[in-house]
């Protein structure tokens, strides 16, 4: 698992870093560095609200297994059920964190 997520963050940089060579190429082919910045900038940036779109979709479907595994281990009468509920509260709060980063980061 860890080793995929590794494998996936990977990826992302390298594309980050490729675009941003790319454009880097660009501007020093024509002389203006400044705009390809900006370019790569909102180039960027333009991926913020695909990001938070993906993390509270995220968030809808771990909230609904969460609750469908509360409420199963609940009904069952399991002495398990606090631990269920904390980790799913976790979790939800972590993916809000992670959105509000994400929105402050890329703007």
């Amino acid at each position: 698992m860890f080793k995929r997520t590794k494998y996936v963050a990977m990826q992302v940089a390298l594309i980050v870093d490729l675009m941003f060579m790319n454009s880097l190429a660009q501007s020093q082919a024509t002389g203006n560095g400044a705009g390809a910045l900006t370019q790569t900038a909102t180039t960027i940036r333009s991926y913020g609200t695909a990001a938070q779109t993906i993390i509270l979709a995220l968030g809808v479907i771990i909230g609904l297994i969460g609750a469908v595994r509360v409420y199963s281990k609940f009904h069952n009468g399991d002495p398990d059920t606090q631990k269920a509920v904390m980790s799913w509260f976790g979790a939800a709060l972590f993916l809000v964190a992670v959105g509000t980063i994400l929105t402050a980061f890329f703007g």
